[in-house]
């Protein structure tokens, strides 16, 4: 006898391939229409397609399912090719973006030209997409080139004087990942989220113009920091300024590691590899303390705080109005970007999922008789359809909202970088009221996708069954690589805490008489305000605008909830489970504002396409339904709806979109455009050959025993038990002695 090959069982029973098939012909959509609304405009379609293209069929790059099998010292290993090659495409990204101020390429020396304009962060957009892209093959790798280029490079942008930036990043070629290499160290052992009162210290010497640098006990170890083991030549460190004994909090330096030609580390530097994680163990986390490290004066990130020499003695002068703020600049980046990897990591495993639920039959029907009729393909099942769909929504609510953060991001950084270079302090003003809105909403956004995402894979798993469960189909690896960022550059609860607390001080200064006429607050107007607070205006579902309207009413009801809370009991600790709501609401509210308004205009839409229109404000609907129905306790509570209305109104309204999305689900996903070296899951692959497909991954890179005695190491344990004797009563009682 021999076994069974690929291909050969009976296609009478198992039709997984023409179930996929014929839902894609009998589709409806528009396809392209559907991949320009979600990737912002055909520019940005174009661009995505040619980087997805790029990375997965470059084959230093590229990841197949042998990936799955590597243990920690082979994606280190294989996660610093991939950095190496990834340097080419990186440094023909700024070559391009260079080219936009000079007609001519990057040429020798050139980085050191002192006339040369520095990139602004809409410059380097490109880099923001290519690691986007990359991450959602190999998030390790989009991990390690994310910290030099854009915790360590942005700390500096974010930091540094205009020098200061051309020195590190052009002049000794960082943003080029040439020169050196760097990491960014803020975390320490002791301290994560409480960012101010972190312990390193760095204290200034007025004789020699230089910086001490010292770790003062254990918990002051930097900790967690990326690169640091192996990879990093330098690191911006935060830690405590310290002149002539008087402690100005923390503020960031630039201290080198390692000599960038032979690795070794410096004097007074120490470093070590804190292991394998849960995940991501391509990048090589590290350990480092430090011992009398003495750094120049010109390494501490002065373009908010300087050290002053003068008659009188020396000072440290300070621009308060963004100082505080400043110091998070570098991890503002990653927030939003966490929030667009929060829709391309999303509609990875939605797309695996669909695919899988439209082909994998379980189950005839309760009235066959017969023992013939076909099996029921899970996707026809209502409860697999709620537990699969509205995560399908919530990857395409995900979409608009992520680039709309983006580009706020671009347009709010480069102009701070204008006004503070021009000293202007009124206009620097402004643009700190900007970046305070901006650090709400991405705190907002970020905890809140980044939490969703990691249901969206979790539960996507278990609605895979079993198959769910095999490290091949990328469940498992994807969820433990995407769960750190529910807890790194800023845990999700504290963030949360954060933003709602922000949020509810807007909502008291109405009473003072201000205004809040920021497109994300329109919900705090005075005039809906007074309407939710007197009764006149209530909740409904009646048309499109309603189902964002009513997570305003809904915050409108919970802020006013606790400022009188806070009022009665002088504690904000009082509210604290209040908040983390209030920040995920505003979240929610924040996505079906961008989603609604970008739909409802055709030309920012590209969506022209009726039946197209249709199913995207369903998915609408449903996204908002969905949240509504899993927070009906809350909306019972602050008398949103009533009870009858959540069982009478939104359930019935939720159930009934469900068979309509199905209709159309396969060709929801493939508007994502992901290719099957992308998603790296057979059971999700394009033709929908779910059996062939995963049977043959897993005899590739598990090939079966010849015959023979196959693993000794394995057999000589087991054939010792098969055959042992009887051990009698009497040596099992010694045993439990």
């Amino acid at each position: 006898m021999t076994r069974i090959t690929a291909n050969e069982f009976s296609g009478a029973t198992f039709r997984p391939q023409q179930f996929v098939q014929s839902e894609r012909q009998n589709s409806k959509l528009n396809i392209e229409q559907l991949n320009l609304f979600l990737e912002s405009s055909p520019e940005n379609a174009k661009l995505t397609h040619d980087l997805i293209t790029q990375v997965t069929t470059d084959p230093v790059l590229k990841t197949g399912s042998d990936y799955y099998d590597l243990d920690k010292a082979q994606h280190r290993r294989a996660t610093a090719l991939k950095i190496a090659k990834m340097a080419l495409y990186m440094e023909e990204d700024i070559q391009m973006a260079f080219k936009k101020y000079r007609n001519h390429d990057v040429v020798k020396g050139l980085q050191t030209d002192e006339k040369y304009p520095i990139l602004t962060a809409k410059d380097l957009g490109i880099f923001d997409k290519r690691l986007s892209i990359i991450s959602n093959q190999d998030p390790q790798l989009g991990t390690r080139i994310g910290v030099h280029l854009g915790l360590f490079g942005n700390c500096i942008r974010g930091n540094g004087t205009d020098e200061q930036i051309r020195y590190w990043l052009q002049e000794k070629g960082a943003l080029f990942l040439k020169g050196i290499y760097g990491c960014f160290a803020m975390t320490e052992l002791g301290h994560g989220s409480n960012v101010a009162q972190l312990q390193t210290r760095a204290i200034y010497d007025p004789k020699t113009e230089s910086f001490v640098v010292n770790t003062p006990d254990l918990p002051a170890t930097k900790w967690w920091i990326g690169g640091a083991a192996h990879s990093a030549t330098h690191a911006t460190v935060y830690a405590r300024l310290i002149v002539e004994g008087k402690d100005y909090g923390v503020k960031t330096f630039v201290v080198p590691l390692r000599d960038p030609e032979t690795f070794q580390l410096l004097a007074g530097v120490f470093i070590g590899d804190i292991g394998t994680k849960m995940g991501r163990d391509g990048i090589d986390n590290g350990w480092i303390q430090f011992q009398n490290v003495v750094i120049p004066r010109e390494y501490m990130l002065s373009r908010y705080t300087k050290i002053v020499h003068s008659g009188s003695g020396v000072r440290v002068a300070t621009e308060p109005t963004l100082d505080q703020i400043s110091g998070y600049s570098a991890l503002l980046n990653g927030r939003v970007n966490m929030v667009m990897d929060s829709f391309r990591f999303g509609s990875k495993f939605v797309t695996i999922a669909v695919r899988y639920a439209v082909g994998r039959q379980q189950f005839a029907a309760d009235n066959d008789k017969s023992g013939n009729a076909p099996e029921t393909q899970l996707i026809n099942y209502p409860l697999h359809q709620y537990r699969v769909l509205p995560h399908l929504a919530i990857v395409y609510l995900i979409s608009p909202v992520a680039f709309k953060l983006m580009d706020t991001y671009h347009s709010t950084l480069d102009e701070l970088y204008k006004v503070s270079s021009a000293g202007d302090k009124g206009q620097l003003k402004l643009v700190s009221m900007k970046l305070k809105d901006l650090f709400i909403d991405s705190a907002s956004l970020k905890a809140t996708n980044t939490w969703l995402v990691a249901a969206v894979i979790d539960e996507l798993r278990q609605a895979c069954g079993g198959h769910g469960y095999s490290a091949y189909n990328g469940f498992g690896k994807g969820y433990n690589d995407w769960v750190v960022q529910c807890t790194w550059e800023g845990d999700n609860n504290i963030l949360s805490l954060t933003s709602a607390r922000s949020i509810l001080k807007k909502y008291a200064d109405l009473a003072k008489g201000k205004v809040q006429e920021t497109e994300s607050f329109r919900y705090l107007s005075p005039e809906l305000v007074m309407a939710v607070l007197r009764g006149t205006k209530a909740a409904k579902l009646d048309t499109p605008k309603d189902y964002f309207e009513v997570w305003g009413i809904m915050l409108i009801k919970m802020l006013h909830f606790c400022a009188k809370l806070v009022k009665e009991t002088k504690s904000a600790d009082s509210i604290s489970k209040h908040l983390v709501l209030i920040s995920r609401f505003h979240a929610f509210h924040s996505m079906l504002r961008a989603f609604y308004l970008k739909l409802k205009s055709p030309s920012d839409s590209h969506v022209s396409d009726e039946s197209s229109q249709e199913v995207l404000w369903k998915l609408y609907r449903l996204f908002s339904l969905y949240f509504i129905d899993k927070h009906s306790g809350e909306f019972q509570q602050f008398k949103v709806f009533t009870p009858d209305q959540i069982s009478t109104l939104v359930q019935p309204k939720l159930m009934a979109l469900l068979p309509e999305i199905r209709k159309e689900c396969i060709a929801l996903t493939d508007a994502f455009k992901l290719p099957d070296a992308m998603l790296n899951a057979p059971i999700g692959y394009y033709d929908g050959d779910i059996y062939n497909n995963y049977y043959n991954e897993v005899l590739k890179n598990n090939p079966p025993e010849a015959d023979g005695p196959g693993k000794p190491e394995y057999h000589q344990c087991l054939t010792t038990m098969l055959r042992r004797g009887f051990q009698g009563t009497e040596n099992l009682a010694k045993l439990g002695k």
